[in-house]
């Protein structure tokens, strides 16, 4: 007689793969950037943080040394620093990450499950520009038959506000030295070259957040 009902294997579906690098709670990586001159692994010199404490963006985080400059950097999160992945006189290279920070903003959408539908014409319409208002820089044809250019300095760093006009980068071509400027008022979220690079018409330069989101991503057309 069928007096115990037979267990349910299906409680809970699908937890928690949407999000598999990233601790629970809004944990961000810390990277090595490029700082450019061709450098590919500097040395830690000294540890402004240790694991457990509080930062906030723009606070030293480290200092790390290359053979041309000694660099402190500074975290782009606040948060509580949960694991510090280097020792000092470790060499790290770039892109490696340095510091894990609990910002507490879990962006990562691991409690409610997605839900795809309900905005049907979202993001196709500007898959180059990341959310929140993104814009790309990129190299204008300066004419004269110039197809690429080298990048001699820039003017500004990933992290920095720009305003629209502000000198963004010097280049040089041939026939002559040119200063570039922003046509975005904003932050630097990304700078794409590093000096002595060689870019070609229509490369992108930098990312600027705006914060304008221009692209018609909430209300579809």
């Amino acid at each position: 007689a069928p007096t115990s009902s037979p267990p349910k294997p299906q409680p809970t579906p699908a937890a928690a793969p949407s999000a598999p690098s990233a601790p629970s709670g809004g944990v961000q990586q810390f990277k090595l950037a490029d700082i450019g001159e061709g450098i590919a692994e500097v040395q830690l010199t000294e540890w402004f943080v240790k694991e457990g404490d509080m930062v906030k963006e723009m606070d030293n985080v480290c200092a790390v040394e290359s053979d041309k400059a000694s660099v402190e950097l500074t975290s782009p999160y606040t948060g509580k620093v949960v694991k510090v992945h280097h020792k000092v006189q470790d060499t790290v290279k770039v892109g490696s990450v340095l510091i894990d920070v609990e910002t507490g903003d879990s962006s990562a959408p691991t409690s409610s499950p997605p839900k795809p539908q309900p905005t049907p014409a979202a993001a196709p319409s500007a898959p180059s520009a990341p959310s929140g208002g993104v814009q790309q820089f990129k190299l204008a044809d300066i004419g004269e038959g110039i197809a690429e250019v080298q990048l001699t300095e820039w003017f500004v760093k990933e992290g920095d506000m720009v305003k629209e006009m502000d000198n963004v980068c010097a280049v040089e071509s041939d026939k002559a030295s040119v200063e570039l400027t922003s046509p975005y008022t904003g932050k630097v979220v990304k700078v794409h070259h590093k000096v002595q690079d060689t870019v070609k018409v229509g490369s992108v330069l930098i990312d600027v957040e705006t914060g304008d989101s221009s692209a018609p991503t909430s209300s579809p057309p």
